[in-house]
């Protein structure tokens, strides 16, 4: 099975509610990253699109 790789783009930019605006994920998610499971960075890559697809940050994507 292919590794997969973390979302990171190296912005490391945290809003208020401790979510890193460049690849989206929680401070838990990124400290764990090294310690996950296929299954878990998937779980991961799936919450990340969530928050950049929704209006997580107040801005109309549309």
């Amino acid at each position: 099975m292919k590794e997969i790789q973390s979302p990171c783009i190296s912005v490391c930019t945290y809003n208020e509610e401790r979510i890193c605006i460049g690849c989206y994920r929680s401070e838990e998610e990124i400290s764990n990253w090294l310690f996950m499971s296929a299954e878990e960075k998937q779980q991961v890559i799936r919450n990340t699109m969530q928050r950049k697809g929704s209006d997580y940050y107040g801005n109309n994507p549309f």
